[in-house]
């Protein structure tokens, strides 16, 4: 993505985030949007084709959205600027904003086996003490790992992983 591109993203969802008053309607559009855009992931080649009327596009998206009036014309100024491959991107930056105006951090945990549900609540508190904010979750595995945790959350990533252990002393061993 160009920088042009990136800087419209940005617009779009801060617009489109602006709409909302109250966080509980902050959230609905945001999943509106998200909805919207995997709904028409689909006709993806269809709403980006020159061959395809934009009057013909806007159809399309009224019979996709008919639940939700609002997100269909939001998705309809974006095919009348041209800028609908950029739904997908916009839908991600709205759901980051709505993060962002409710506190919540988000945070990739990688582990050996499969962490029990205590596990990923204490996982979840740890993180939310360290970084003083809520952080909520997602949690996957990787056998190579051995053993411990990876984590990423806000561009930092805490390695406690047995096979990050083994490479810092190898590292260390080698010097």
């Amino acid at each position: 993505m160009n920088s042009s591109d990136r800087i419209a993203v940005q617009r779009y969802a801060a617009a489109y985030n602006a709409l909302s008053t109250t966080d509980e309607q902050a959230a609905r559009r945001a999943e509106d949007l998200r909805a919207a855009a995997e709904a028409l992931a689909a006709v993806r080649n269809y709403m980006t084709s020159p061959r395809v009327k934009t009057q013909e596009k806007k159809q399309a998206v009224q019979a996709a959205l008919q639940n939700a009036p609002e997100t269909a014309s939001f998705v309809e100024l974006l095919i009348d600027a041209k800028r609908y491959a950029l739904l997908d991107a916009v839908s991600r930056r709205v759901g980051e904003l709505l993060d962002e105006r409710l506190g919540i951090l988000r945070a990739e945990v990688v582990s050996a086996r499969a962490l029990s549900p205590e596990q990923q609540k204490e996982a979840e508190a740890a993180l939310s003490a360290r970084y003083g904010a809520k952080v909520e979750a997602s949690f996957s595995t990787d056998p190579a790992l051995l053993g411990g945790l990876k984590i990423r959350c806000r561009g930092e990533l805490i390695d406690g992983s047995l096979q990050g252990r083994l490479a810092k002393l190898q590292e260390e061993l080698t010097r």
